[in-house]
């Protein structure tokens, strides 16, 4: 050890020598390169033969989050950089791949938090090819390696936005994706709606409600996913507020209750979620600005905005969280209006409707609330 060199770190070999231009220590063989940081932090730990990477490569990187240290950061960097490794997900934190004679095979990516796994992809002949599986990345590149760069927007993801994806790639070209929830279960892509309501006139909006034609859109338009099966326990039943409805609205809000506590309401939670906020007590909430037991909570969009029913009107109300106010521009004149636009929103919102036909539909029937809604 000379002067210049640093104590070396316990689980540094004695075979590893000090480099003070890099500040890291080093132990190279035909058979094995090996890099630590000044402090002993493992930087690249690689096997080779015939001078290629061959067999099981490991490298530790340093996303400024987890606060190791710039320097260690860059030099892991460099690296990565002077061997040609595959760059993965932003918040990678250390990659083991297998190579063969050079050619990378397979590589597993982990990330934040800690330890997770983050990206595992395979390759043949220098093309992804196989299994490549990516878990809760929803936006930028998700690997970077050589001349393919992999994004998150590559695939059209769905909304709510999936917990897990895998794709599988053959010599290069993706043939298809999967995608998965929290719970591991398959997010099935709904497809386009081609019946939704495009001849409907003014006069089919009275009644919609009661007649039973709000749960058959529903059910006809998202027939996949889980439903709404528990309310919020403090939410205000419909005895508590039916009674200060006028006679003439009665009837579209004991459908629209009954509808929502069958446990067939699908979960909307785009534009139209009612598991939270349906019944809301705005009193008991103290719900800034509507604070009356006039209001009660229809339901939420997925910005926190509500829609609340006025009981002394019928009118259906769109209050901004961030203003606590009321929105007079997403109004609509009584529960059946509501109850027509919300779905289609919500579907529009998830391409399934196309939006500018839909606004011509709402404008062609007065819904200025539903015209508010698309956006």
């Amino acid at each position: 050890m000379t002067a210049a060199s640093p104590p070396r770190p316990e689980h540094v070999p004695a075979s590893a020598t000090y480099d003070p231009e890099s500040a890291q220590w080093r132990e190279d063989s035909e058979t094995v390169v090996r890099r630590w940081y000044r402090d002993g932090q493992p930087l690249l730990d690689a096997n080779l033969r015939a001078g290629k990477l061959h067999g099981a490569v490991e490298w530790v990187t340093n996303h400024p989050e987890f606060n190791y240290g710039e320097e260690p950061r860059r030099a892991a960097i460099a690296l990565q950089q002077q061997y040609g490794l595959p760059i993965g997900p932003s918040l990678t934190t250390r990659i083991e791949a297998v190579y063969e004679d050079g050619a990378i095979v397979r590589a597993t990516f982990h990330g934040y938090p800690f330890g997770a796994v983050a990206l595992v992809a395979s390759w043949r002949g220098g093309r992804l090819h196989g299994r490549f599986d990516w878990l809760k990345i929803t936006e930028g590149e998700i690997l970077r390696f050589g001349d393919t760069v992999i994004g998150a927007h590559d695939v059209k993801l769905p909304k709510p936005h999936p917990h897990r994806g895998v794709s599988e790639f053959v010599d290069g070209k993706r043939k298809s994706t999967a995608f998965f929830d929290r719970d591991g279960q398959e997010i099935v892509q709904p497809k386009p709606i081609k019946a939704w309501g495009q001849e409907a006139t003014p006069a089919s909006l009275p009644g919609y409600v009661a007649r039973g034609e709000f749960e058959r859109d529903l059910a006809a338009f998202f027939p996949n996913g889980r439903r709404v099966t528990e309310l919020a326990a403090d939410s205000r039943p419909l005895a508590q507020w039916i009674d200060r409805l006028p006679e003439g609205h009665r009837a579209a809000a004991r459908a629209f209750d009954a509808l929502v506590r069958s446990g067939r309401f699908p979960w909307l939670g785009q534009r139209f979620d009612v598991s939270g906020t349906y019944g809301f007590d705005c009193v008991k909430q103290g719900l800034a600005g509507a604070a009356d037991e006039r209001y009660v909570g229809l339901s939420a969009d997925g910005s926190g905005n509500m829609h609340l029913l006025d009981t002394t009107t019928g009118r259906v109300l769109g209050y901004e969280h961030e203003s606590d106010s009321f929105d007079a521009e997403r109004g609509f004149a009584d529960l059946d209006a509501f109850a027509f636009a919300m779905p289609r929103v919500e579907a529009a919102a998830s391409k399934r409707i196309p939006a500018k036909k839909l606004a011509e539909l709402f404008k062609a029937l007065g819904l200025t609330g539903g015209l508010a809604e698309l956006g």
